[in-house]
């Protein structure tokens, strides 16, 4: 028998909202029980025993939509009780309520436990608190077969533009580094049918509109500027499947080999814009089991709570104002030259030949550790006026925060 993330308890009269849950649910990579998802499984099955099994040991937690048809039902009181037995048993929380009417008593159901009302959340908002739960019980949810892509779109300088069609044709113009090309490919992009299209074909289409935003292609910059009401125009699949091939784009190289500290991030901060966006939840945990054996060579990965850098510098007030530390995650990153990594070379060494504003070293810094600006903060106990300018100490740089 399976295990599952969850199970769903339910009185039929309420199928049609805990429908909705169990498919987002299953969108966002969570085993679920649902019975109408089990209906083979179950054909010929001792129920009885069966559910019981599921409800008290297959499952991570239940969760229990509690209505008045709730409480009648024959069915529903048999998993209640499997349940309630597992939670006994473990003397730990296993049963999640969830009310449609928070007045209903269930027998065993203490009023103490904490609760959803369902009465102001959607079924999306519900899927999403329980993907957080499992997420806060440091479950990873595995979204792998929904989104398999190819070796040839994975690498996609091997993904095969032969033969003549609209795809091929709008990947060609894309790939060609000539804006006259890509613009009206880029137009015509937004027009394809895309229930035509293959995971394989939308996710190329994602990686390569990215690189034209990065190349500056003005159509291409204006979508990602605009990510969230693109997206929003497209069939949510498809959207998905575009928006994983972006990120991808983002982190790997045209042979599917990982950029390391040459991420293609001129656009970073436009596609990390949708990181908090509920409705593409299942696309933040893809790119982040992609980059998960990655991790530690990167400051920040997309994620649904988005991490934050925060900088720490110390100030001595001299003339003009010398930056005597600089402080992140525990570490001190002002570095003589030799212990620098070769990489901060290519972008932080210039503070050291020159006057800076705070804001410059933000900027800077955002640029070389490959971090959103949005997400990286400055902190500093002196008093520094923002046109201030300041200056790094003699033979000092800035290292990396990763790697």
């Amino acid at each position: 028998m399976d295990k599952y993330h969850v199970a769903l308890s339910f009185a039929g009269e309420d199928r049609k909202y805990v429908e909705r849950v169990a498919e987002e649910l299953v969108r966002h990579g969570v085993k679920v029980f649902y019975d109408k998802f089990e209906d083979t499984r179950l054909w010929g099955k001792d129920l009885y025993s069966y559910l019981s099994d599921v409800y008290k040991n297959q499952a991570m937690y239940t969760v229990m939509f509690v209505s008045e048809a709730y409480k009648k039902k024959l069915w529903t009181n048999h998993e209640r009780k499997s349940a309630q037995a597992r939670a006994f048993a473990e003397n730990k929380e296993y049963i999640l309520p969830a009310m449609f009417d928070k007045k209903v008593e269930v027998p065993g159901l203490h009023k103490t436990t904490g609760y959803l009302d369902l009465r102001a959340l959607s079924p999306e908002v519900v899927a999403a608190k329980i993907v957080q739960k499992l997420h806060d019980e440091g479950v990873i949810l595995t979204v792998e077969d929904r989104f398999r892509y190819s070796d040839f779109a994975k690498a996609d300088i091997d993904f095969s533009l032969a033969g003549k069609n609209e795809v091929t044709e709008i990947i060609s113009a894309l790939k060609s580094y000539n804006w006259y090309k890509q613009n009206p490919a880029v137009v015509k992009m937004l027009h394809l049918e895309w229930s035509k299209l293959s995971p394989d074909q939308i996710f190329v289409l994602g990686r390569n509109l990215y690189q034209c935003a990065c190349g500056a292609e003005r159509k291409s910059v204006a979508l990602l500027k605009d990510l969230r009401r693109t997206l929003a125009s497209l069939p949510l699949e498809a959207a998905e499947h575009l928006l994983n091939g972006m990120f991808y784009e983002l982190y790997f190289d045209s042979k599917g080999v990982f950029r390391g500290s040459n991420l293609k991030s001129r656009c970073m901060s436009e596609l990390f814009g949708i990181q908090t966006v509920e409705k593409y939840a299942a696309s933040i945990s893809f790119i982040q089991q992609v980059l998960e054996p990655y991790r530690d060579s990167l400051a920040v990965v997309p994620s649904r709570t988005p991490e934050t850098v925060t900088v720490n510098i110390t100030i001595a007030k001299k003339d003009p104002p010398v930056i005597t530390k600089i402080k992140c995650r525990g570490r001190e990153l002002l570095v003589s030259y030799g212990q620098a990594h070769p990489d901060s070379y290519s972008r932080a060494w210039r503070l050291s030949y020159r006057e800076f504003t705070l804001e410059t070293l933000v900027e800077t810094l955002a640029e070389t550790w490959h971090v959103p600006r949005e997400q990286l903060g400055l902190e500093t106990a002196a008093d520094i006026p923002k046109e201030v300018y300041l200056r790094l100490p003699a033979e000092k740089t800035i290292g990396n925060l990763a790697g």
